[in-house]
């Protein structure tokens, strides 16, 4: 029995570092994939609606990535909680001091700029009539402020951004990590005095939807980063203690990911959802480094020193206008259609940010650096 489910593992110690470095990438692209499935959308007054089973072959392959694979906010969070206290053995005034610098480039100065570029973008735009419609949303400049916490506005038409993210909606993470960040010796003592007790409770308030909705403090990072956290604070090491239940997660993620695509449109999908959430995680660390221990994969530093490039440029910069502009020219009807321009946008997108990243690196790495936070 042990043989079949349980592993003695004694990875390599630089193992952990190439298996996070490395699942940083396709993760985001999962992300890109994800905010291409909007299934709704409106181009010159015709209304393309693709989010049902009156297109199948769209429907499972956007949704795959909507249920499956959309586990890279909790990843990153977990990631982080460990990360930040890994490296550390006490998070004395000193270290909290230092990392809290640390972060204020990282974090801070991308996350100010991104922001600052996406509201002059959609400002600019909207004083353009024939542009207008690529954006339709109001931006309005007496609510500068409230633009980098909590966006005020809506859209105009089809396209909605929840009112509790800043105007570049994926940099409400950023927020969020921001603020998980400057409550590490919170986060410290509550993972030494509660131990693994603490972290259950926190993720049955997750796993049943018991918190309330203040911008900064989702449960989603409180959990995760929290988790991840613990396993820091502990030194534990990731790929000896899920690859555990390595053979385990290689048959339970798939089945999990089945019976999540095929309850999409079920109340009760979320609570699979969120199994299959951390049974996912553990997939993926497992999965990655059977890959290294088998020489299938080898380290691509640039690929993960990009993907913060690709999270804060592939929408709306490029995404948004590679749809519009397709959908304008193609024009699609069929099933396959939609298919196929979702997978091409997709992958254009990636590859067009990858391309800008190396260009802005080779002629300007300083300014790069600053607005990818040291990246």
């Amino acid at each position: 029995m042990n043989n079949i489910f349980f592993r003695d593992v004694q990875p390599r110690p630089e193992l952990q570092s190439l298996v996070i470095n490395f699942l940083r990438f396709p993760l985001i692209v999962c992300l890109v994939f994800f905010h291409a499935s909007d299934p709704d959308t409106q181009i010159n007054g015709i209304i393309y609606t693709t989010g049902s089973t009156d297109f199948p072959i769209h429907y499972y392959c956007s949704q795959f990535f909507c249920g499956p694979l959309q586990l890279y906010v909790e990843f990153f969070f977990f990631v982080s909680g460990f990360l930040f206290f890994n490296n550390i053995n006490m998070l004395d005034l000193l270290n909290y001091k230092n990392k809290i610098q640390n972060r204020v480039g990282s974090l801070l100065v991308p996350y100010l700029f991104w922001n600052f570029v996406v509201f002059t973008l959609y400002f600019s735009i909207n004083k353009i009539p024939q542009l207008e419609s690529f954006v339709n949303k109001d931006v309005h400049f007496h609510d500068f402020i409230s633009y980098f916490w909590n966006n005020p506005g809506e859209m105009k038409t089809n396209y909605k951004i929840n009112p509790t993210m800043p105007i570049s909606y994926q940099f409400w993470f950023v927020r969020d990590l921001m603020i998980a960040v400057l409550l590490t010796p919170i986060i410290s003592l509550f993972c030494r005095k509660t131990k693994i007790y603490g972290i259950i409770l926190i993720g049955i308030l997750w796993y049943f939807g018991y918190w309330f909705k203040i911008p900064g403090l989702s449960i989603v990072w409180i959990f995760f980063f929290t988790a991840g956290a613990y396993f820091g604070i502990h030194k534990r090491n990731l790929i000896e203690d899920f690859g555990k239940i390595r053979n385990i997660s290689f048959i339970l993620f798939p089945v999990i990911a089945v019976a999540n695509l095929m309850t999409m449109e079920y109340i009760f999908n979320e609570y699979i959802h969120k199994i299959g959430i951390i049974i996912g995680i553990v997939f993926s660390f497992n999965f990655a480094a059977y890959l290294f221990e088998k020489n299938v994969i080898k380290p691509v530093k640039y690929l993960s020193v990009a993907t913060f490039f690709i999270f804060a440029t592939h929408d709306p910069f490029f995404y948004r206008t590679f749809y519009k502009v397709s959908y304008m020219i193609f024009s699609p009807e069929s099933d396959l259609g939609f298919t196929l321009l979702y997978f091409a946008n997709s992958i254009l997108v990636v590859f067009s940010a990858l391309g800008l990243f190396f260009v802005l690196k080779r002629f300007l790495p300083r300014f790069t650096r600053i607005i990818t936070g040291g990246r």
